[in-house]
């Protein structure tokens, strides 16, 4: 049941954040959860819900031994490095719907965002040690 509690504290801690920080924290990753949802009988739908429940539950159990730590982000995310690949081969060679090729290349351009953004989280977070996101 920790877990369970840890992804709630975090989510509710969440809210606490400026608004541009919010309108991302949501906007980012609930398509992606939905899409996923949508798509889930396909194996690129799955993939990609699986890697939204991993971002959350890794990104909770940062903030619960280091709230709001600029780590959040990179670490949370990093798995995806294996899961973009895997979408743009799946995009390259595979045949899918129509609606799953845009959600895949959906995911494929947020995520390249989040991306860019999360190597400056982690460049900040190795020039100055542990640093919390401001509320």
């Amino acid at each position: 049941m920790s877990i369970v509690k840890d992804v709630i504290t975090w989510f509710n801690d969440m809210g606490t954040l400026p608004l541009r920080i919010r309108i991302w924290a949501t906007f980012y990753p609930l398509p992606q959860i939905i899409g996923g949802l949508i798509f889930i009988q396909t194996f690129p739908g799955a993939i990609i819900l699986l890697g939204r429940v991993l971002s959350g539950l890794i990104a909770s159990r940062i903030h619960k031994r280091s709230p709001f730590s600029k780590l959040m982000g990179p670490l949370g995310h990093a798995h995806w490095l294996l899961i973009v690949p895997y979408l743009v081969l799946e995009l390259a060679t595979g045949s899918h719907s129509e609606p799953l090729r845009w959600f895949m290349i959906y995911v494929i351009g947020t995520t390249l965002i989040s991306g860019v953004i999360d190597v400056f989280e982690l460049a900040t977070y190795l020039r100055k040690g542990h640093v919390e996101y401001q509320r």
